[in-house]
């Protein structure tokens, strides 16, 4: 007997069906806009992140933002190459304290702030940035900061020459997460990061050239000009090299893959479990005041900016 079960299947022209379009960046970058500014030319999108067109503020409400708006630029195919810069001198520098979002008063209020934002909202942030994002990235750290592990684990760093790495997790009472360990470890090598990460010592943008964890240092003035520049490299070509790219970012990505795979939770849930057994850590970022001055960098007054 003949097998004619296919008969069944309907054409499809029967069938009427239609890709769900992406969203598009005009809507996107417009719902972003309060935390991130984006800008496209070419296939070549620049994500960067600010607080009323200041050096971001870091609270509850950009923690969530940020990898809401990179999940949106790494699902529009027509983002080919992403650059990833902040606004102003300073990469994270500034924090809101006492953010109402945030309650730590009782063991309760942690968990739940570790849950919604910590984890919630921290652990996608680094893990859009390595498995999502599906095309070449390129990190513009424009200043000294912390949370330099959303620029460390793009595929190319170029930072200006007065950028200053610094962990800000020792300086709070927090075990190093939130991804710095995996970046720290991956780029510098695991005694530099050990240093680095338990002292909380400063490490300068020429010293993070020598250990091979940025590219290229550049005067400010040039750093966006260049990340463009380096951007259009890559875009040679253009959508005839879209497989090139996407293949690239496989190969790069490997061995970063591999120790987020390995530590990228651990060190989440190590900072958690800090967090939770020790009432006097919080994320009041008011004590950071020493970490500055042990870096010696003068740190002006967010609102006279």
């Amino acid at each position: 007997m003949a097998n004619d079960s296919w008969d069944v299947m309907p054409r499809a022209s029967e069938a009427n069906m239609e890709f769900v379009p992406h969203t598009p960046f005009e809507e996107y970058s417009e719902k972003y806009k309060d935390h991130v500014i984006m800008e496209r030319r070419d296939g070549v999108i620049m994500v960067r992140f600010h607080t009323h067109n200041k050096p971001i503020l870091w609270g509850a409400q950009s923690h969530r933002a940020l990898p809401d708006a990179l999940r949106a630029v790494s699902a529009d195919r027509d983002n080919e190459v992403m650059i990833l810069t902040g606004t102003g001198e300073f990469w994270v520098a500034y924090g809101v304290a006492h953010d109402p979002a945030v309650q730590e008063a009782t063991a309760e209020q942690r968990g739940q702030a570790s849950l919604d934002y910590m984890i919630g909202d921290g652990m996608p942030l680094q893990e859009i940035l390595v498995n999502e994002m599906r095309i070449p990235t390129i990190a513009a750290i424009n200043g000294p900061g912390y949370h330099m592990d959303m620029g460390l684990m793009c595929d190319l760093v170029i930072c200006t020459d007065d950028t200053v790495m610094i962990d800000v997790h020792r300086w709070m009472g927090f075990a190093s997460g939130d991804g710095i360990n995996v970046a720290y470890q991956e780029t510098m090598g695991s005694k530099r990061a050990n240093y680095a990460m338990l002292m909380g010592n400063a490490v300068p943008a020429q010293k993070a050239l020598d250990w091979g964890m940025v590219n290229e240092i550049m005067p400010r003035e040039k750093l966006q000009d260049r990340a463009w520049e380096l951007a259009a490299e890559i875009m040679l070509g253009g959508k005839d090299r879209r497989a090139w790219r996407r293949m690239m970012t496989e190969i790069m990505r490997k061995p970063l893959k591999t120790r987020m795979a390995e530590d990228f939770f651990g060190g989440f849930a190590a900072e958690m479990y800090g967090y939770m057994a020790d009432s006097g850590v919080s994320h009041d970022d008011t004590g950071l005041k020493a970490m500055w001055e042990a870096a010696g960098i003068k740190l002006p007054k967010w609102q006279d900016l």
